[in-house]
């Protein structure tokens, strides 16, 4: 779905995502990679799996949409406790996989880390053309470019009969940025308090439809 008349090369991906074709560049964002291991550093019995599984279905994505760059929008990482030999060990052979340039837009919590594991090329922010930039904290939008961002993990709440809703991950679009849902698959989200110019979007089945304001609650 290419839902912005001023950004025509940018398609919302079902999978969550988005894709600069004008780039060939794949825009994701919070995986937190590394957050069921802190989880367990600290104690708490939290499966395994989740890093496998995201870096999984991103290679996956990569490859379905013959990306030239991957791009993340921050939070890529959980905390440093999540940095461990296995951690880095599985995202050394994704990068190897992937074989692409893969640039971190650095987040609150990859900000948190002594140093960013090797192969990523970490930025304050990416520019994909002269008005079209990724941020992680919509916040640091400066209100002239197109932004993409990440950081708010945004869900959304759907009525479903008189007492029951769906929680559905979503794109917010709002004063000129795009806000992506979370990734990762241990992450969750957040329902974000709705302005009236907000414009949602949401996977359904294998495309990505906008909502119109009235199925939202």
């Amino acid at each position: 779905m290419r839902p912005f008349a001023n950004q025509p090369s940018l398609t919302l991906l079902p999978e969550g995502a988005a894709f600069c074709t004008h780039r060939s560049a794949l825009i994701v964002a919070d995986l937190h990679l590394g957050k069921s291991a802190t989880f367990r550093a600290r104690g708490l019995p939290v499966p395994e799996g989740d890093t496998a599984r995201d870096l999984e279905r991103l290679t996956h994505l990569v490859h379905k949409h013959h990306a030239l760059e991957l791009v993340l929008a921050g939070d890529m990482f959980h905390a440093p406790a999540g940095i461990t030999p296995e951690l880095e060990a599985a995202l050394a052979e994704f990068l190897t996989q992937l074989a692409i340039p893969v640039t971190l837009v650095i987040g609150n919590h990859d900000a948190k880390l002594t140093r960013i594991p090797a192969g990523l090329l970490s930025v304050t922010h990416h520019d994909l053309s002269e008005n079209l930039r990724v941020i992680h904290d919509p916040s640091a939008a400066d209100g002239g470019s197109f932004h993409i961002a990440g950081h708010w993990h945004p869900v959304v709440k759907i009525p479903d009969g008189r007492r029951a809703s769906l929680r559905l991950p979503c794109f917010l679009f709002r004063d000129n940025t795009l806000v992506l849902p979370s990734f990762g698959s241990f992450t969750g989200g957040a329902l974000i308090p709705r302005k009236a110019a907000d414009r949602v979007f949401v996977a359904h089945r294998e495309s990505v439809v906008e909502l119109p304001n009235a199925w939202i609650s």
